[in-house]
Formats: structure tokens, C-alpha cells, sequence
């Protein structure tokens, strides 16, 4: 199961920790790891060029962190937008995905 930890603090994201692996289908074939990886990939390209002195971004080979040094209101809606997005997955795939919020 993939595993996604939001952190929030007075409504804005502080931090976002994604991890594991759908096993929906073989290795190499999981179209569930496919689609969170589209929308987790895209989202952290987009951070990286229009906010990287707002973040601190680590990817591994099983763990991506964002975590959020200075907050703004465009960098918090960007990220409620990636996290819609793995929404609609988590709906689709209960099994394979799961969101949790902290506040």
C-alpha cells in the first residue's frame, strides 16, 4: 500500500511524506503506482522551479518528503491541488492508497 502523511498547521501544509508501493499489479505493470507517480512527479517539478527556496524536497528510491520552510499562499494551493488529485486515486483504489491528515 502507498501511504501519503500530510502535516498541516492553521489551514497551510507544513509537510507531505509519500511512500511504499500498490501492489495492484506486478512491478512495472501497477497502474495505481503509475498515476500517484504521474501526479506526485509533475507536482514536485513545478514546486521545485517556482518554490525551491520555500522548500526543503527529498526523493529516495521508496520515500518523497516536501517539507515547508516558508509558506505562501500559492505554494499551499498548489499542494491542495496534488493532494486533490491523489484524492480521486485514494477513492478509486482504497486498497492500494491511503491519505492520512494530521492537523
Amino acid at each position: 500500500m502507498v501511504k501519503a502523511k500530510i502535516v498541516e498547521k492553521n489551514n497551510k501544509i507544513n509537510s507531505f511524506v509519500i511512500n511504499g508501493h500498490a501492489n495492484s499489479a506486478d512491478y512495472g505493470n501497477d497502474l495505481v503506482c503509475a498515476a500517484i507517480t504521474g501526479i506526485v512527479s509533475g507536482a514536485l517539478n513545478a514546486l521545485d522551479i517556482k518554490f525551491n527556496k520555500n522548500l526543503n524536497i527529498k526523493v529516495d528510491e521508496k520515500k518523497i518528503e516536501i517539507e515547508v520552510i516558508v509558506n505562501d499562499t500559492i505554494l499551499n494551493q498548489l499542494l491542495e491541488f496534488m493532494i486533490i488529485q491523489l484524492e480521486t486515486i485514494e477513492v478509486q483504489y482504497p486498497k492500494n492508497f491511503r491519505i492520512e491528515r494530521m492537523i
